[in-house]
């Protein structure tokens, strides 16, 4: 008679377990998404500039998200343009050893970070030409993005950014790009507000060679990524769209820094705009950091003729600053971090106003902007670390508003030009390096409470005591 062997029995039946676990996992390992971004792009991207080697722009997003568990890859390649990217998303045959590929390191994530300069841009001629080279690179942008798509792998788009050869024609080029490509359903970050002179070149002392930043330079790009992007692309939060339709906003009367925002990393170029309405004088908004002083070394790079010779601006802590933002003599102002006034002839009426303040770090300017239109200009150079919006700091010198209204708060990690500006006043939605956007429209404002941003980010504007109150957007004045 046959000996009886149970314990084979359970260890079949354990080993049938692990092989279901084992599929189990794997099946799930082909629909999860992993934490690896891939930056796949051109030279600016491969980190080209950079004079410390370190991978620039890209090797500083790496720095930045490493501790919160995500992974960068570089799989850049200098001079590629869109026709030159495509050939690199999946080898054909055997794959080239030294060609950087994106699909072969599996990302979740691709940052497709292209120059309209590779492009030629700038070398074509006429306007014939120049359209066509626009219209190559926004469908080859648009491929990307729905190619990746297809394959599971969350698309960013890294706006265009300067060059220093670019004349006012291709500066217009690019502005109409990036405003194109903001207008698309997918995440976007603007390097242009970071290192645009005006102009559509490098601003001085951050400029390595014509095509590309120094190592101040790319420092400047790194800082126009919302930190928590990727975390809310993981969490599936979607592209931002404009709150429309009768919705109610905020009023806010009296209190103490009624609504504040601190950024969790460091930032520089920034934008701020918001609807207000109020018919009293005083602040409706404060801003608050580090003044920062420019000190620029000459500097060279290679030996003999290969070397380049550039200057290099770096960036140190001054002063703190509190600048503010309101209405005196009735009229809409903006005080400076040194206390100057730029005074719009705009009033402070029972209209609702747009208010922006733009600011570009590198370039050392801000622009103030009412109702689309340029108020002026004022030179300083911000490092801010606190927003406070609906009125003034404790014991400030400017008291706050009576009563103000207030909807539509944006803030963004990068300057915004005056067309982009017009986009936003003509209630359009722009998303790059978009890190809050808060509608205003929520039922309740509870003290010490985070605030809805429909931005994709997972900061907010926190309650502080202020009597802040919803009303519907019928109600009179």
């Amino acid at each position: 008679m046959p000996r009886s062997y149970p314990f084979l029995k359970t260890r079949r039946i354990v080993a049938l377990l692990a092989l279901v676990i084992s599929l189990q996992a794997a099946s799930q390992g082909q629909t999860a998404r992993p934490r690896r971004i891939a930056v796949f792009g051109s030279s600016v991207a491969f980190g080209t500039g950079d004079e410390y080697g370190k991978e620039g722009n890209t090797g500083m997003l790496r720095e930045m998200l490493a501790p919160k568990g995500w992974e960068v890859l570089n799989q850049s390649r200098g001079g590629d343009s869109t026709l030159l990217l495509a050939k690199r998303w999946a080898p054909e045959g055997a794959p080239d050893p030294k060609t950087r590929y994106l699909l072969p390191v599996n990302p979740g994530y691709v940052v497709i970070s292209l120059s309209l300069a590779n492009e030629g841009i700038f070398e074509a001629d006429p306007k014939k030409e120049k359209d066509e080279v626009f219209q190559q690179y926004a469908d080859g942008i648009k491929g990307f993005v729905a190619k990746a798509r297809q394959q599971n792998i969350v698309p960013i788009v890294t706006l265009c950014y300067p060059r220093s050869v670019y004349t006012s024609v291709e500066y217009e080029y690019i502005r109409r790009m990036n405003i194109l490509l903001n207008s698309w359903d997918v995440p976007a970050v603007n390097f242009l507000g970071a290192l645009d002179d005006g102009a559509g070149r490098w601003a001085k002392g951050f400029m390595f060679n014509d095509k590309h930043p120094n190592a101040s330079g790319h420092r400047e790009l790194a800082t126009t990524f919302v930190p928590t992007l990727f975390d809310a692309l993981e969490k599936g939060k979607p592209t931002p769209v404009k709150a429309t339709g009768a919705r109610g906003f905020a009023r806010i009367s009296g209190g103490t820094a009624p609504l504040t925002f601190e950024p969790d990393s460091m930032m520089h170029p920034f934008a701020i705009s918001m609807m207000v309405r109020t018919e009293s004088d005083g602040t409706i908004a404060a801003i608050s950091g580090s003044t920062l002083e420019a000190k620029t070394t000459k500097k060279s790079f290679g030996t003999g003729p290969a070397a380049t010779d550039f200057e290099e601006a770096t960036l140190v802590a001054d002063q703190p600053f509190t600048l503010t933002i309101g209405a005196q003599n009735g009229k809409w102002t903006y005080k400076s971090a040194a206390g100057t006034y730029v005074t719009s002839n705009v009033s402070a009426d029972t209209q609702w106003h747009q208010i922006v303040v733009s600011h570009y770090t590198a370039r050392g300017e801000t622009f103030f902007f009412v109702d689309g239109k340029l108020a002026g200009t004022v030179n300083e150079r911000l490092e801010p670390n606190r927003f406070l919006i609906g009125g003034a700091e404790t014991g400030q010198a400017d008291a706050t508003t009576k009563q103000l209204d207030l909807r539509d708060v944006f803030v963004f990690r990068s300057a915004l030009n005056a067309d982009e500006v017009a986009v936003l006043n003509q209630g359009k939605m722009l998303q790059a390096s978009l890190e809050i956007y808060s509608p205003l429209d929520d039922a309740k404002f509870r003290p010490d409470t985070i605030i809805g941003n429909n931005a994709q980010s997972m900061t907010g504007l926190k309650v502080g005591s202020g009597h802040i109150i919803h009303v519907a957007e019928n109600a009179h004045h």
